[in-house]
C-alpha cells in the first residue's frame, strides 16, 4: 500500500504526465517489492505562482511524497528515493538534482485500509 503523491509545476504534456505516473508506480514495485495492486499514485499540479525555489518563482517543480506502513529497511527506502528520482527525470526532463522525494512511515494503527479498518486490525 504505498501511496505516492506527486506535486509538479504546470507545463508537462499529457504524455509526460502519463509516463510520470506509470514510471513512478513501476519504481515503487521494483525498488521495494510492493505488489502492483497496492500502489496508488496521484498527481497534483501547482498553479502558476505557487512554487518558489531558491528565491525564483515558477521553476520546474517535481516532488514526491511516499506514505506507507512502517517496516521498510533503510536500503529499501534509499532504493525507492533513487528510483523515483530517475523516473521523474526520465519522464519529465527535470534534472535529478531538482527532484525531491520524501518517505513517510506510518504506524500500522494510523493507516486506513480497504473496508474502513486499519492496517493493524488486518494484522500488518
Amino acid at each position: 500500500m504505498p501511496y505516492v503523491t506527486i506535486t509538479a509545476s504546470r507545463g508537462f504534456s499529457a504524455d509526460q504526465k502519463k509516463k510520470l505516473l506509470q514510471q513512478s508506480s513501476d519504481a515503487v514495485v521494483q525498488s521495494i517489492g510492493a505488489p502492483l495492486g497496492s500502489v496508488r499514485v496521484m498527481l497534483n499540479e501547482l498553479p502558476d505562482g505557487h512554487y518558489l525555489n531558491a528565491g525564483q518563482f515558477d521553476t520546474k517543480a517535481l516532488m514526491f511524497q511516499v506514505d506507507f506502513i512502517a517496516g521498510r529497511t533503510e536500503e529499501q527506502k534509499s532504493a525507492l528515493v533513487a528510483a523515483l528520482s530517475r523516473a521523474g527525470f526520465q519522464s519529465t526532463g527535470v534534472p535529478e538534482a531538482e527532484v525531491r522525494v520524501r518517505v513517510v512511515d506510518y504506524p500500522s494503527a494510523n493507516m486506513g485500509m480497504a473496508g474502513g479498518v486499519t492496517a493493524k486490525q488486518l494484522g500488518r
